[in-house]
C-alpha cells in the first residue's frame, strides 16, 4: 500500500513538474508576442535618413527629376549618381503630386523613404493611422553577373543574413523598429507592389535598363554602357 502511494507522489511530482514547464512555455510565447508587437508599433527612427531634415533656405539650382534624369543617362551613355536626399526629395515632391489620384484611396500613406547603405536598400513605407506613425519596410541587395553574354541584374528582397556566421534566415524588413525575417514580407508585399507601380517608369528605367547599378552609402551609382569586349573575356560578380 505504502509502495502504491509512493508511487502516485511521484506521478504527482512529474505531472506537477511537466504543468510548470508548459504554464513557463506559454509565459514565454506570450512575452515573446507581446514584446513583438510592442516594437512593431514604434516607427523606426527616420531622422537618419537624407532629405529627411527641414530644408534651410531655398536650394542653390532647381530640383532635378529622375525621370528626366535617368533618360538623358541612358541615351547619351553616361553614369549618373543619385544621392539618398536627392531620391527622398523627389520621392515627396511626387507622392504629394499624386496623393489625389492614384492614392486617393490610400489615404493611410504618409511618406515613401529610401534608405541606401553599402551593398543594401531600404524601401521604407511610413503611414499615419489615428495620428499615429507606423512604418514597414523591405530591404533590396542588387546582384549583377558579368559574363561573355553580358550583365544579368537580380534583385534579392532581402538585406542578407541576421548575422555573418548565419546566412539563414534572411532579413527581408522592418515591421516598426523589429527586423522580421524575409518570409513575413508577404504580409505586407502587396502594400510595395502598390508603391512600384507608382513609379514604374523611373524603376524600369533605374533597374532594367541600366547595365551596372551599385548601392553604397547615401548613394547609388548607375551606368548604362555595355561592357567593351576586353570586359567580356571572363566572368565577374559584382
Amino acid at each position: 500500500m505504502a509502495k502504491k502511494d509512493k508511487q502516485g507522489d511521484e506521478g504527482a511530482k512529474k505531472g506537477g513538474c511537466l504543468g510548470k514547464l508548459f504554464g513557463l512555455l506559454v509565459f514565454i510565447v506570450l512575452a515573446g508576442l507581446g514584446t513583438a508587437l510592442y516594437f512593431i508599433s514604434l516607427p523606426q527612427d527616420l531622422t537618419d535618413i537624407g532629405g529627411n531634415a527641414p530644408v534651410a533656405g531655398t536650394p542653390a539650382s532647381p530640383p532635378r527629376e529622375i525621370e528626366a534624369v535617368l533618360r538623358k543617362s541612358i541615351e547619351g551613355d553616361y553614369s549618373v549618381t543619385l544621392s539618398e536626399t536627392e531620391l527622398n526629395n523627389w520621392l515627396g515632391r511626387e507622392l504629394k503630386l499624386k496623393q489625389d489620384g492614384e492614392l486617393a484611396q490610400w489615404v493611410s500613406l504618409k511618406r515613401v523613404w529610401v534608405r541606401l547603405r553599402e551593398g543594401v536598400a531600404e524601401i521604407i513605407i511610413e503611414r499615419d493611422v489615428a495620428g499615429h506613425p507606423l512604418t514597414t519596410s523591405m530591404f533590396i541587395q542588387v546582384e549583377q553577373n558579368e559574363t561573355a553574354r553580358g550583365i544579368a541584374t537580380k534583385i534579392h528582397l532581402h538585406g542578407g543574413g541576421f548575422h555573418e556566421d548565419v546566412p539563414a534566415p534572411t532579413r527581408g524588413g522592418r515591421f516598426g523598429r523589429l527586423t522580421v525575417p524575409q518570409g513575413f514580407l508577404i504580409l505586407v508585399m502587396q502594400d510595395f507592389e502598390k508603391v512600384a507601380m507608382l513609379f514604374k517608369t523611373e524603376t524600369d528605367l533605374g533597374f532594367k535598363q541600366m547595365t551596372r547599378i551599385k548601392i553604397e552609402d547615401k548613394r547609388i551609382l548607375l551606368d548604362p554602357k555595355q561592357p567593351s569586349g576586353k570586359d567580356k573575356a571572363g566572368e565577374q560578380n559584382f
